[in-house]
């Protein structure tokens, strides 16, 4: 028996869970607004809509619901 080993590492902590939200709305924000989707109404709502699919989406990936 070896008393004298160092005591084992402490594993890293976890990577924070990154925030979904903030970034699809960041990127929304970066490339809608202006462009030709939001000069049609009909494809605005369609690309929104997906959009906060996503977001369902990436906060319950198993697709199980809450």
């Amino acid at each position: 028996m070896n008393d004298t080993a160092p005591p084992k590492a402490a594993s890293p902590a976890p990577a924070p869970a990154p925030d979904h939200d903030a970034l699809i709305e960041r990127w929304w924000n970066d490339h809608f607004p202006g462009s030709p989707v939001a000069q049609s109404t009909a494809a605005w709502n369609h690309a929104f809509a997906a959009k906060e699919e996503l977001k369902r989406r990436l906060a319950n990936p198993q697709g199980q619901e809450n």
